[in-house]
Order: structure tokens, then sequence, then C-alpha cells
């Protein structure tokens, strides 16, 4: 079945030539390393978001195409573009060539561990394709609350919770059917 044509099909569309091959080439490689993203546009341009939060996006130019991380310290952490003309929110394209899975694959990777970097507030750790691995809430640096983690595949494995950094009440663990196969309490 055919994938219906989402709005970032749309803003590719409107262009041609190398310009076209370079975006096709981005929008392939973010679907297949963020297949669970939504899709959007964000101030006018394609943006790959998870749980919210814009993780990249790319745009046309003139002279180039771009890569978004919506992060000013992704770029400079990623060694493998250090030679390619950048500012601190867009890593530039020359136009018909594209930018390798693996270089796109880190960036993400270094955008991903950004959103997750939380010491107060709702926290979220993403496997290298954006599904996510845990979530709960931190209190001061430390787990606190109720927590939740994740297979790969993004069934529920494991519950449990924290008060200031420390395991407490029950915890389970289910396969990846939702059964409970384990079940115990801590102080």
């Amino acid at each position: 079945m055919a994938r219906a044509q989402s709005l970032i099909d749309t803003y590719v569309a409107q262009f041609d030539g190398p310009t076209r091959v370079t975006l096709d080439s981005l929008v392939l490689t973010l679907r297949q390393l963020l297949p669970t993203a939504e899709e959007t546009i964000s101030y006018g341009v394609p943006c790959f978001k998870v749980q919210g939060k814009a993780v990249a996006g790319c745009a046309a130019f003139r002279n180039h195409c771009a890569y978004l991380p919506h992060s000013g310290s992704v770029i400079a952490a990623v060694p493998q573009v250090a030679h390619m003309v950048s500012t601190k929110g867009s890593l530039h394209i020359p136009l018909g060539t594209t930018l390798p899975k693996s270089v796109v694959k880190q960036l993400l990777r270094v955008r991903l561990n950004i959103i997750s970097d939380v010491t107060r507030g709702r926290r979220y750790e993403f496997y290298d394709n954006g599904v996510i691995k845990a979530e709960g809430v931190m209190n001061d640096g430390a787990l606190h609350g109720a927590w939740r983690w994740y297979r790969a595949d993004g069934s529920l494995m494991r519950t449990g919770s924290f008060r200031r950094g420390v395991a407490t009440g029950e915890w389970t663990t289910f396969d990846r059917r939702g059964r409970v196969v384990r079940s115990t309490t801590r102080p």
C-alpha cells in the first residue's frame, strides 16, 4: 500500500534537479532512522518530532540544502561534519549531494541525548530510532516517581517507582504481550 503524501512530501515536490535529489535523500534517511517520528512543517520547512520535540529538519535554499538539528549544540558535537559549511543551527549540504546515513545517525543521537538531558521534570530516554526507551520524572537530578521502560519494539518491559533516586514500591516486568512475568516490592 502506498504511503499518503505528507506535508513534507508536498514541500519537497516543489523542487527539482539537484535540490530535489538532496532533499529526497535526506527525507528518506530521516524516515528510515526515525520511523515513528511525527512529520510536520515547522517554520515553513520539514520537521521530524519525537515526543513533541523537534529532532531534525531540512530546508532548501538557493545554493544549498540544510540539515536542521533544532539545537545550537548538535553540529559542533559531531566531528565528521567539521569540514562542512555550517552555522550553529544548520549544516549546509551542497546541491545534488547527500549526507551519509551514518552522519545523520550521529547527529540524531546527539539531539536525542540533548532532549533526554533533563534534571527536573519529565524525562524521556530514546533508542537510536527515536522510540522511547524509558520515561519518568526527574527531581534535582534523581529519578523520582513512576517510571516505565520499553523494548526497542515499543512494548512495555518494566514499571517501577523511585523516591529521590531510590527504588521503592511495586516493580513489575512484562513479556512482549503485556503479561506480568515478575512482580516485586522494594522497600
